[in-house]
């Protein structure tokens, strides 16, 4: 009886100290919806057509995939959210490896779901205020290769 107790008593304790982690996460995956959403508004008003949203596998996953007026061809974007007055803008924060893993998961996922043709990846940052709402947006076509 007495390990049973002890199990449970660790189990406990385990549990309450992953609990902040797991609300944290999805705290963080609410602010990146908002901030995508607000992306993708700020795109449907220079022309951009959404066709697909999270487009994902094991290995990586593509924020916004569409057309945009005036692009014959498939527009990846990659929407990055920071905080105004932030060290690092949202642009600065798609390093060459994330660049190379978007490029790779588009090539990969694009075909399967029959999207083929000229590909260009965006940068959508979106800064956000005190309150992590978002209140600007930049765009970056043709951001990386």
């Amino acid at each position: 009886m007495f390990l049973l107790e002890l199990i449970e008593s660790v189990w406990d304790e385990v549990m309450a100290r992953l609990r902040p982690l797991r609300r944290g996460a999805s705290a963080t995956r609410a602010r990146g919806d908002l901030a995508e959403d607000f992306a993708l508004e700020f795109l449907r008003r220079q022309g951009f057509t959404l066709l697909m949203r999270n487009l994902s596998d094991e290995r990586g996953e593509i924020d916004l995939v569409g057309r945009q007026k005036g692009f014959d061809g498939i527009v990846v974007v990659e929407v990055r959210a920071r905080q105004e007055g932030g060290l690092v803008a949202p642009r600065e924060a798609v390093n060459r490896r994330k660049q190379r893993q978007v490029v790779k998961t588009a090539r990969r996922l694009l075909p399967r779901h029959q999207m083929h043709g000229p590909l260009r990846f965006d940068i959508v940052g979106v800064w956000l205020n005190e309150q992590h709402e978002p209140v600007r947006a930049e765009r970056f076509e043709g951001a990386f290769k």
